[in-house]
């Protein structure tokens, strides 16, 4: 595995942050900034679905759909652990992120009722380009270990397949 220097490390660590904060606040505007234009994305785990090359726009609708993440009844936490990262050439770093990602899905929209809650244990990985010496996030591929509760009520629009 090659290094990655402590500044890169930091800069990726940062599109990691954004990564998970603006699926938590439904800032598609805010996600769009870190992406590429096209993603490698792997949801196998998560969803049953994959897309060798998904263009940016395409992904973040997909993502802020209402029968996803963009549901505004479904509040989510997703918490970032311990990283490692492993240069692949001078423009491609594989970022390995532990990752618990809490989903609660609420009856009304004034959300004092629970309807689900599934919380997701995994390790991620995000594909990271640096295009035009900018770093962008390039693509992710979540492996579950295990959720709790009930995953598969959270989103309407997505069955659980792990």
């Amino acid at each position: 595995m090659a290094p990655v220097s402590a500044d890169v490390a930091y800069i990726l660590k940062e599109i990691t942050f954004e990564w998970g904060e603006s699926y938590d606040t439904k800032d598609w505007a805010r996600l769009r900034a870190i992406l590429a234009e096209n993603l490698s994305i792997d949801y196998s785990d998560v969803t049953g679905e994959k897309w060798a090359d998904i263009g940016k726009d395409e992904f973040v609708s997909m993502v802020s759909d209402e029968g996803f993440v963009g549901d505004p009844l479904v509040d989510t936490q997703h918490f970032i652990g311990a990283s490692k990262f492993e240069r692949l050439s001078d423009i491609e770093v594989v970022g390995y992120h532990q990752l618990r990602a809490a989903h609660q899905r609420y009856k009304n929209l004034d959300k004092k009722e629970v309807e689900a809650k599934g919380h997701g244990h995994a390790v991620i990985r995000h594909s990271y380009k640096n295009i035009d010496g900018k770093w962008r996030l390039a693509g992710l591929k979540p492996t579950v270990r295990w959720n709790e509760f009930d995953f598969g009520r959270v989103f309407k629009g997505h069955k659980e397949t792990s």
